[in-house]
C-alpha cells in the first residue's frame, strides 16, 4: 500500500480521488478516527498527497498531526492545506482554535526550519502561498490604486481563504527556499503572482523623517512639503542642461494640454447653460414623452 492520497478532516466534502479521514462517520469517510490522538492507519512513507480543507483551524495544537503526516509521507510528498485567513472575519467564528496566516508556515518551513525539522522528523519546504481574493475587493483595490502586496500586509478582510503547498522531504540536503505568493478569485481558478516590492530597505534618515511627519502639526507639514519641493527643484537644476531642457519641454507640453482641456470644459459648460441647449434638451424630453404615450 503506497502512493496514497488522503484527506484529513474531510467531513462531507472529501476531495475526489482521496481516502477520507474524519472522527465522524459521514458518507464517504473511509477511516473514522480521532486524528488528534490516533495514529494514521498507513505505513511509513506510503502517502504521496495530503489534503486538508478547513480542518486545522479547529485543532488547538496541530504538531502531533504534523508529526504523523511526516511519518506516513513518502519523500517529496505534497501537502495542500486550506484554512480561513487569519486577517478575515471568518477566521474568528465559533469553534475555531487557531487563526492561520503566513507566519505559521514560514516559521515551520523557512525561518526556523532547522528546529522544526527535528520536531517534525522531516524537512517541510513551503513552495506556494495562495490567497483567494473576492472579486469586489480586487476591483476596489484597483480603483484606489492599492497594490495587493500592500493590502495583504496591512489591511484586514481582503482574503476569503488561503492555502499553502508544502513538500515533505526526508534527509533533505538542499538549500533554503522562499515560497512564491499567488492570488486567485477562487480556490480552483487560475493563479496569478502577487507582485512584491523589490526593495523594502530603509535607513535611519527615513525613520526620523517618518517620526517627524507623524508627530508634526498641520503648519509643520506644509513647511515640510515646501522644503521637499525646494529640494526637488535643486535636484532638477543639478541635472545636465539637455536633460533639464527635455523636462521643461515636457512640462510646457503638459501645461498646454491642461489649458486645452480646461478650455474644452469651459466651452461645454457654456453650451449647456445656453438657451439653445435648454431648448434642445426640452425638445428631446418632449419627444421621449410622446414616445411613451
Amino acid at each position: 500500500m503506497d502512493n496514497l492520497k488522503i484527506d484529513l478532516g474531510c467531513g462531507l466534502r472529501k476531495k475526489e480521488g482521496t481516502l477520507g479521514i474524519d472522527f465522524q462517520p459521514y458518507p464517504g469517510v473511509d477511516y473514522v478516527l480521532n486524528i488528534q490522538t490516533d495514529p494514521l492507519p498507513f505505513p511509513d512513507k506510503s502517502v504521496k498527497y495530503v489534503h486538508s480543507s478547513h480542518f486545522l483551524e479547529h485543532i488547538q495544537n496541530p504538531i502531533n498531526i504534523f508529526q504523523e503526516i511526516s511519518r506516513v509521507c513518502a519523500d517529496g510528498a505534497q501537502l495542500e492545506f486550506w484554512t480561513p485567513y487569519g486577517w478575515s472575519n471568518p477566521a474568528f467564528i465559533f469553534d475555531h482554535k487557531l487563526f492561520y496566516n503566513e507566519d505559521h508556515y514560514l516559521h515551520l518551513c523557512v525561518w526556523h526550519f532547522d528546529v522544526w525539522e527535528k520536531v517534525l522528523n522531516a524537512r517541510w519546504l513551503l513552495k506556494e502561498i495562495i490567497y483567494v481574493v473576492d472579486r469586489s475587493v480586487l476591483v476596489e483595490l484597483y480603483r484606489n490604486q492599492i497594490s495587493l502586496d500592500f493590502a495583504l500586509k496591512y489591511y484586514k478582510g481582503c482574503v476569503v481563504e488561503f492555502g499553502v503547498v508544502i513538500e515533505v522531504h526526508h534527509e533533505y540536503k538542499g538549500e533554503k527556499s522562499q515560497p512564491r505568493k499567488t492570488f486567485a478569485l477562487a480556490r480552483s481558478s487560475k493563479r496569478y503572482p502577487v507582485q512584491q516590492k523589490d526593495d523594502d530597505t530603509f535607513n535611519s534618515v527615513e525613520i526620523e523623517q517618518a517620526i517627524n511627519w507623524f508627530t508634526a502639526t498641520e503648519h509643520e507639514r506644509v513647511r515640510f512639503y515646501t522644503q521637499n519641493f525646494q529640494l526637488e527643484l535643486e535636484q532638477l537644476q543639478s541635472l545636465p542642461t539637455d536633460t533639464r531642457a527635455k523636462i521643461e519641454q515636457l512640462q510646457i507640453q503638459l501645461q498646454h494640454h491642461q489649458t486645452e482641456l480646461q478650455q474644452s470644459r469651459d466651452l461645454i459648460n457654456a453650451m449647456q447653460s445656453s438657451k439653445f441647449w435648454q431648448v434642445r434638451n426640452g425638445w428631446f424630453k418632449f419627444k421621449k414623452l410622446i414616445g411613451k404615450k
